[in-house]
C-alpha cells in the first residue's frame, strides 16, 4: 500500500480553516520575534572570536526558543486533532542517524560525479585543526536545524493541511531561496538550483516521516560532506582540501550545479514514491504531541 504524502495530514474542515490559519500566523509571529531576538544575541559574540562561533551564535540561540514554540503549539493541537493528523515536533529522533547517513551519501555521490567529470581530486591539509573541525561540525549541525524547524516545521506542517502539499512545497522553497538570496549571501543561480531542490527535497522527508527529526539529519549529511568534499566553510577545518586541474569554467560551473540538482531532485522523487509497506519501522516515528523523549 502507497501512502502519499500529499495527503498524509489530512486537511481542516471549513470552519476550522479561519482557526488554523491564525494558529499558523501564531506561530510565524512569535517565530520572527525568537528569530530578532536571537540577531541581537548574535550580535554580543565579539568579533575577534572564531568564524565557527560566530556563524553558530544565531541558531544556537533560536533552535531551542524555536523548538520550544513548535512542542508548545503542537501540544495545544492535540487536544483538536487526530493523532493521524499531528506530526513529531522534536529535533532528534530514531531516524536521525541513518538520514545523517543518507544526506553524506547524497554529497558523496556528487563529489564522485565531480571527480570523474571534471577532475576533483583532494588533497591533504596539513593547516587543518580538530578545534577548528569541531566548531564548524556544530555550526554547520545548528544552523540545518534553524532551517528546517523554520522552514519545514510547524508552518509548513499548516501550509499542508490548508493548502495541499504541493502549493505549501513552493511557497516554502520560494521562501528558502529568498533567505539564501538576502541573508546568506547566494548568488542567484545557486539559490534557484540549490535552495529550492533542497527545499523540495527536505520538505519530502518531513511529510514521509512526519517530523522534523528527517530533515535536520538529512540537510546536516548535506552540508557536512559539501564541507569536507566540495566547498569548505573554513579550509582550517577540513583535513582534505578539493581541488580542480583548473578554475572551472562559467559551463563546467553550471553544470556541477545542474548535477547537484539532479541529485537531490532524484532523492526526493525516491523518497515521494517510497511505498510506507517497505520503509525501514523506524523512518516513521510518528508524532509524539504529549512530549515523550
Amino acid at each position: 500500500m502507497k501512502e502519499s504524502v500529499s495527503t498524509s495530514f489530512g486537511a481542516p474542515a471549513l470552519d476550522s480553516r479561519g482557526p488554523e490559519w491564525r494558529r499558523l500566523g501564531l506561530f510565524l509571529t512569535l517565530g520572527t520575534a525568537f528569530f530578532l531576538l536571537a540577531v541581537v544575541g548574535a550580535a554580543f559574540v565579539p568579533l575577534s572570536w572564531p568564524d565557527a562561533i560566530r556563524r553558530s551564535a544565531h541558531p544556537t540561540i533560536f533552535v531551542p526558543l524555536a523548538v520550544a514554540l513548535t512542542v508548545r503549539l503542537v501540544r495545544r493541537d492535540a487536544s483538536e486533532l487526530a493523532p493521524a493528523a499531528l506530526f513529531d515536533p522534536w529535533p532528534v529522533g530514531r531516524v536521525s542517524t541513518h538520514w545523517f547517513l543518507r544526506g553524506i551519501a547524497l554529497g558523496c555521490i556528487s563529489a564522485l560525479v565531480f571527480a570523474l567529470a571534471f577532475g576533483l581530486r583532494w588533497v591533504p591539509n596539513s593547516q587543518w585543526s580538530g578545534t577548528s573541525a569541531a566548531l564548524i561540525l556544530w555550526a554547520i549541525l545548528s544552523t540545518a536545524a534553524a532551517e528546517e524547524i523554520a522552514f519545514r516545521g510547524y508552518g509548513f506542517w499548516r501550509l499542508i493541511r490548508l493548502v495541499g502539499f504541493w502549493p505549501a512545497q513552493v511557497i516554502v522553497a520560494g521562501l528558502f531561496v529568498v533567505s539564501h538570496l538576502t541573508l546568506g549571501g547566494y548568488r542567484l543561480l545557486p539559490a534557484l538550483v540549490g535552495n529550492v531542490t533542497g527545499s523540495l527535497l527536505y520538505g519530502a522527508a518531513f511529510a514521509r516521516t512526519r517530523g522534523v527529526a528527517a530533515p535536520i539529519a538529512l540537510h546536516s549529511g548535506w552540508n557536512v560532506a559539501q564541507h569536507l568534499l566540495l566547498s569548505p566553510l573554513d579550509l582550517s577545518a577540513t583535513p582534505l582540501v578539493p581541488t580542480f586541474p583548473h578554475s572551472p569554467s562559467v559551463r563546467e560551473y553550471g553544470a556541477m550545479l545542474m548535477i547537484v540538482g539532479i541529485v537531490m531532485v532524484a532523492a526526493a522523487v525516491g523518497i515521494i514514491g517510497w511505498r510506507a509497506s517497505r520503509c525501514d519501522p523506524t523512518d516513521a516515528e510518528g508524532p509524539r504531541p504529549k512530549g515523550a523523549a
